[in-house]
């Protein structure tokens, strides 16, 4: 997830919320002509129109309704872990700075925050979001406290102290109503006939799904939307009939209710396990953040 696309993501609910681009923009302090292209963008890398235009300010299009809606739903979880934090900081508390690069699981992760500001009033959080090297650059300054991301090896780690939360398997999966449900053992022509909702192509699960496609010598995959959000790509997957990899752990059956099923194709892979990295020994407080996300990871994956 990159966080100019929530941010798209957010300023497009804004747009439909607020029932044109022009209010929108006034409510959101930004020029009209910088909200069109942020609009435009997200758009552009969703691969579908959103709204169309109308006298009386915005209509939503059968696509954009659909966005819309897990729109929603990521507005709420994200507004619940901001409120649970603000309610909590005082300027007496401790300060924990986690960053965050997010191939961790959103929802686990967003209540393994809460939890730890609802049990200890006495902790402030300060989360930032980025890339890899933005996060562990962030950790070798001391900018940062503790980093989120996957579990380092060989040179890189050392000096470090990494607590393994879940283990990392890529798989495809599809909407219950998808005709690959029912295939005990697929191919991959099988998988090749059909089309895709995938990251972009630098992303490594769409990298994985191409080399599948690349060993056997098949032409594929067919990406039909490329989004690299985790939860509005597996929002799209249940509600089409597009294939989609994920990480196992991003498909809990909470979070899918049933509609996402795991297709039964084999994909090599190097299993790679998530958690959590600090330099130096563990504080109390980043040793209680690791203790409830250990909690929280395990109920909710297992």
């Amino acid at each position: 997830m990159h966080w100019v696309t929530l941010n798209g993501l957010m300023t497009f609910h804004s747009i439909v919320e607020l029932g044109s681009i022009n209010r929108a923009a006034h409510g959101l302090n930004v020029s009209q002509s910088s909200l069109t292209r942020t609009l435009q963008q997200l758009e552009a890398r969703l691969g579908g129109a959103l709204v169309t235009r109308t006298p009386k300010g915005v209509e939503l299009t059968a696509f954009g309704e659909l966005v819309f809606t897990h729109a929603t739903d990521i507005k709420k979880q994200v507004g619940k872990t901001e409120t649970a934090i603000k309610l909590h900081q005082d300027t007496s508390a401790q300060l924990l700075r986690v960053g965050v690069v997010m191939v961790h699981p959103l929802l686990p992760f967003c209540k393994s925050v809460v939890r730890l500001v609802e049990k200890h009033p006495e902790f402030r959080i300060e989360l930032r979001f980025g890339s890899a090297a933005e996060m562990l650059a962030g950790l070798q300054q001391d900018n940062l406290d503790i980093v989120l991301y996957y579990i380092l090896k060989g040179p890189e780690a050392d000096g470090l102290v990494q607590d393994v939360l879940a283990e990392e398997e890529v798989a495809v999966f599809a909407s219950s109503s998808h005709p690959l449900v029912n295939n005990p053992s697929p191919s991959i022509k099988d998988i090749a006939g059909s089309r895709w909702v995938l990251g972009p192509p630098d992303v490594s699960i769409t990298r994985l799904i191409t080399s599948v496609f690349e060993e056997s010598g098949t032409p594929g995959p067919d990406v039909a939307i490329e989004v690299d959000m985790i939860p509005l790509r597996r929002a799209i997957t249940q509600n089409s009939q597009f294939l989609s990899a994920f990480q196992t752990h991003h498909v809990d059956p909470k979070l899918a209710n049933g509609k996402l099923v795991r297709i039964a194709f084999p994909i090599k892979q190097e299993h790679r396990p998530i958690g959590t990295i600090r330099i130096g020994q563990h504080t109390r407080l980043t040793r209680t953040f690791v203790s409830i996300l250990k909690e929280i990871y395990q109920a909710e994956l297992g």
